[in-house]
């Protein structure tokens, strides 16, 4: 992969010879940033197909979850945190729901694949963000 290229862009959104488009640029930095959620917004993602945004927002998610958990680790070398299980139990949830999140693009990747993925089979707010 050449220096400054996204993994993320699809041969059906241009051509590779002339560059990313400022679109592909910002919709590669919000999946690096882990920006799962504001993935919708970007031009890029909604000229995806299917498989695309599902692809996109499970990288989002992978890299959110490994900076919660780098946050967690840190936290709890922390002296105030660790002493504050309010705090702690909020990142658990946000992980735990994350991870969820994670299974569930997975499973919805095979299932685009085989034809078989449809909106009953997994979560609106996930279901919203792939159709």
């Amino acid at each position: 992969m050449e220096i400054g290229k996204s993994e993320f862009h699809e041969p059906e959104l241009g051509n590779r010879e002339s560059g990313y488009s400022e679109a592909e640029q910002a919709l590669d930095i919000e999946v690096r940033a882990g920006e799962w959620k504001q993935l919708k917004k970007q031009t890029a993602f909604q000229q995806r197909n299917r498989q695309g945004k599902i692809v996109a927002l499970y990288q989002a998610v992978s890299h959110k979850l490994t900076m919660l958990i780098v946050e967690y680790c840190q936290y709890l070398t922390e002296t105030e945190v660790a002493e504050n299980p309010a705090l702690q139990e909020k990142t658990l949830t946000e992980l735990k729901k994350l991870r969820m999140i994670q299974d569930i693009l997975l499973n919805s990747a095979l299932w685009e694949c085989e034809g078989t993925l449809e909106k009953s089979m997994i979560p609106g707010e996930v279901w919203e963000m792939i159709e």
